[in-house]
């Protein structure tokens, strides 16, 4: 089965560097880079204004061919007129692309989008895995990963991270790290109240009440993990580590050395997957491997 990549591209080196990754990384798929011009605040009032724009995007374009050089992964280009969040996003649901890769500083065909930071909109919004680059300026080729983290807590979206991580990269080693955390998936709770108590034991006997309801059992959920990695040939490391999730999880990363760290994300009810989508966000923003978010 063929699978394809997009990769919004925006000419810079850091872009150029996003598509060799894709190119390199996921060779067995076909390729597309998305160029993107942002439309004009109202329609342009000469031709020479539109063709200026056209020309520079098609030199934009010449980049990517000058990728595509020596490499026998299939790279095809376009360029699209529009806002960069919403041209990137209808294209990949209109092609149905199984990956988009996105360098994380990229920019559309101005100095900026007028509607927000790109790789972040596209992160919460797209329907497919979205792996976000940091850092990325390596020319040559770029190796598979070797060490893989997938932040797990048992959850349908960690699931969904862990077997996307087997799938993508069945020659790595796999981290599935279970930070104890207290979830708490009842949106109408409010939590603890000091209002409702009389004194401190009475609050402190709720805390331990609501304790008992968020915590979970690590050896279960890291259980879970060991299912899903079955009677597959790649290594599932099970860990359990204890502390708020973001800085823990970037610590273990950065232990391990990690290459990619993959984490489920995208929901719009239920108090975990909020939090969940919050670590993700963190996560893409402060990790300096690539991060590829699963729905």
């Amino acid at each position: 089965m063929t699978h394809s990549a997009l990769v919004p591209y925006d000419g810079s080196q850091r872009s150029q560097s996003a598509l060799r990754y894709a190119a390199d990384v996921f060779g067995d798929e076909t390729i597309t880079a998305l160029h993107t011009l942002d439309p004009f605040a109202t329609t342009p009032d000469s031709e020479e204004q539109a063709r200026e724009r056209y020309e520079r995007a098609e030199d934009v374009l010449e980049t990517v061919r000058a990728v595509a050089d020596g490499r026998s992964t299939t790279i095809s280009s376009e360029f699209v007129y529009g806002h960069a969040i919403h041209t990137i996003l209808r294209y990949a649901d209109l092609y149905t692309f199984d990956r988009i890769v996105i360098d994380g500083s990229h920019r559309a065909g101005t100095a900026t989008d007028s509607f927000g930071n790109v790789p972040e909109a596209i992160v919460r919004r797209a329907r497919a895995p979205v792996t976000v680059l940091r850092s990325m300026s390596d020319n040559g080729r770029i190796a598979s990963p070797d060490t893989v983290l997938v932040p797990f807590d048992g959850s349908s979206l960690s699931c969904n991270a862990l077997k996307h991580a087997i799938d993508m990269f069945p020659d790595a080693a796999v981290h599935a790290l279970y930070v104890r955390y207290p979830f708490v998936d009842d949106l109408d709770h409010l939590g603890v109240r000091s209002d409702d108590f009389s004194d401190f034991e009475e609050w402190f006997d709720a805390v331990r009440t609501w304790h008992e309801r968020a915590d979970r059992d690590a050896d279960r959920v890291l259980g879970i993990a060991d299912s899903i990695a079955g009677d597959t040939d790649v290594e599932v490391r099970s860990v359990t580590e204890t502390g708020v999730p973001s800085p823990v999880i970037l610590e273990y990363a950065d232990r391990i050395e990690a290459d990619h760290i993959l984490i489920g994300s995208h929901s719009h009810d239920g108090g975990t997957r909020i939090l969940l989508g919050s670590v993700a966000e963190q996560i893409v923003r402060r990790s300096p491997a690539p991060v590829t978010v699963v729905m």
